[in-house]
């Protein structure tokens, strides 16, 4: 996973690109507000000038009339201009919210189309976290750099060609109230940059230690423990190392802005005291006096908010790179292959390791399961069972070795092809917060919603949906975070069984599928599953062997091989590793009965 970033330019161009490409109307619509806005603003500043000279000229000469006629024209433009900022902001928001809702989309849509491999990344986390603050941070990019460019670049220019025209020295000392300004935010983005990537795995762990504290996953233990305190602490650390660090960039940044600023400062006295100069020794008019009075201010506040917000451009548009560094993560690709029926899917001398570690998960396995047949997969726990499972489901690609389904080479296809025809329970289900139909649904949503189809998958399931607080109402709603009905671990296992059997497919796979259930209702279930998996091809991943004793084959995996192969009756004769096991939880289970 790369972590090189995006440069600013690439960034910028980016941004202003998307924007333009997702919302052109409202990007050309900004940017005429803006136009018309610097148009009013500067008008402002020359109709002050007028009617400060026709003010001076009436007191001399009379001709009140025409003075009025200036103070009308000025509250007129006034009044335009605060109507159009307000139009401005508005535009601003919307521009902002519309924005926002088309980049997380996207943001979903790539999440979606990730390697799996990239989830078994701790960076990834990282890179997601940084690209959802990256998210606004884009957005604001475009936002300031066209108001940048446009009104304060545009401004500023026309009060530059204003002030040259008058005295080519108030050119120079406007210069003086900008540059410290600029080069003042300039090194603050640079350095506020640098900190998001410092601080990120800090908010990331007091995040989950947070979670800890209060998430119901956690919650319950958490308070049983008494370990509060110690999640507490955690926390405050975390907090405390993040804020550390924001406070050395905070003071540094902090100092060298009063040093700069107090340039700007001493600019803007040495423009008021030359402007007085000018004034008495009659070089300038009392309107050019006031006009340029007036606009020194307006240009100290247009100044100081345009090059703030240059500085933010660059302390944002570096953090969107964190956006961009997110969307050019490569992504799963290969040809789509229509697949009518899985014949067979073959492994051969397959290895596999997962990132940033030093040993195989997997070390030269070749197996081939067959169409119709019933295979279990057993072994202790980090032998490699499920890392095999993601292989054969097309999940994981191997680091070494190939993958045949139907005998042809899968490298090339795209994931989704290969797993159009796989059904999946795994042991780490989803909880859903939507309707019980929609819990099922959720395994084809593309299949035409039929009730009676539904219930019946839940039947084969052995999901109890008469029971009082459903009573056969398919549209309630599940689980506490939006006032529905929760339901016991067990409950929400079958639920999820009956999801995985709700797709049409001619493969299932069934990884811990009733770890929730106890042994009596497994063995139930486990009947279930060979009525409705006839003539499908099922894959049981289980530590329970009692289980697995009707399977056609069983493979035992240890430390990333396989070790035995066969049938229960044949691996019990083989007295090895299979034998071992089955027998020690049957003497396990003969102990518990007898208790």
């Amino acid at each position: 996973m790369k972590d090189k970033s995006l440069p600013f330019h690439k960034v910028i161009y980016r941004t202003i690109h998307y924007g333009y490409q997702k919302l052109a109307a409202y990007f050309w619509l900004y940017i005429v507000i803006c136009i018309v806005l610097v148009m009013f603003n500067f008008l402002s500043i020359k109709v002050l000038q007028n009617l400060f000279d026709t003010v001076s000229e009436a007191v001399s000469n009379g001709g009140w009339n025409q003075a009025a006629i200036m103070v009308l024209a000025l509250g007129i433009i006034l009044v335009i201009f605060r109507i159009m900022s307000g139009v401005k902001e508005y535009f601003n928001k919307l521009y902002f919210m519309t924005f926002m809702s088309r980049i997380l989309k996207d943001m979903n849509a790539k999440a979606g189309r990730l390697r799996l491999l990239e989830f078994e990344s701790l960076k990834l986390y990282d890179k997601i976290n940084m690209a959802i603050g990256g998210v606004n941070y884009a957005i604001r990019s475009s936002i300031d750099l066209i108001n940048g460019v446009i009104y304060y670049a545009i401004f500023f220019l026309c009060i530059a060609v204003y002030f040259y025209t008058i005295k080519p020295v108030l050119l120079v000392l406007g210069m003086l109230i900008f540059l410290p300004q600029l080069l003042s935010n300039y090194i603050k983005g640079s350095k506020m940059h640098k900190l998001q990537e410092r601080i990120v795995p800090y908010e990331r762990q007091s995040d989950y230690y947070r979670k800890c504290l209060v998430d119901k996953t956690y919650f319950k233990e958490t308070k049983t423990l008494g370990a509060s305190d110690y999640f507490i602490k955690c926390y405050r650390d975390k907090i405390g190392e993040a804020n550390n660090e924001r406070w050395k960039v905070v003071l540094k940044t902090s100092v060298m802005s009063c040093v700069l600023t107090s340039f700007t400062y001493l600019g803007y006295i040495a423009a008021f005291v030359l402007l007085t100069y000018y004034l008495l020794n009659g070089s300038l008019s009392v309107g050019h006096f006031a006009a340029i009075y007036y606009s020194l201010s307006k240009l100290m506040d247009t100044m100081r908010e345009m090059v703030e917000l240059f500085g933010t451009v660059y302390e944002n548009a570096s953090l969107a790179g964190k956006l961009y560094d997110f969307l050019e993560l490569p992504e799963e690709e290969g040809i789509d292959k229509k697949i009518d029926l899985i014949q067979s899917i073959r492994l051969e001398n397959v290895c596999f390791r997962y990132p940033y570690t030093d040993k195989n998960a997997l070390n030269n396995v070749s197996l081939e399961i067959e169409k119709g047949s019933h295979v279990a997969i057993v072994g202790l726990n980090g032998s490699g069972k499920t890392t095999l499972v993601k292989i054969l489901m097309g999940l994981l690609q191997p680091s070494q070795g190939k993958v045949y389904m139907n005998q042809e080479d899968v490298s090339t296809w795209n994931i989704r092809s290969y797993i159009s025809k796989i059904s999946a329970v795994f042991q780490n289900y989803g909880k859903y917060n939507l309707s019980l139909k929609e819990n099922i649904m959720l395994s084809d949503v593309n299949l035409k919603a039929d009730d009676d189809y539904i219930l019946h998958k839940m039947d084969e399931a052995g999901f109890d949906y008469q029971k009082e607080s459903i009573a056969g109402e398919l549209d309630v709603m599940l689980g506490r975070e939006f006032n529905g009905i929760d339901l016991s671990g067990g409950e929400w296992q079958r639920l999820a069984i009956a999801r995985g059997i709700y797709r049409i497919s001619d493969f299932i796979v069934l990884d811990e599928p009733t770890a929730a259930i106890d042994p009596i209702e497994e063995a139930n279930v486990y009947k279930r599953f060979e009525e409705i998996s006839k003539d499908k091809t099922v894959l049981v991943v289980t530590h329970r062997l009692g289980s697995v004793k009707t399977a056609d084959r069983i493979i035992v995996i240890n430390d990333g091989e396989i070790v035995e192969d066969g049938s229960h009756e044949e691996l019990l004769k083989q007295n090895g590793f299979y034998s071992n096991m089955y027998l020690a939880q049957a003497e396990w289970y003969k102990r518990e009965n007898t208790e």
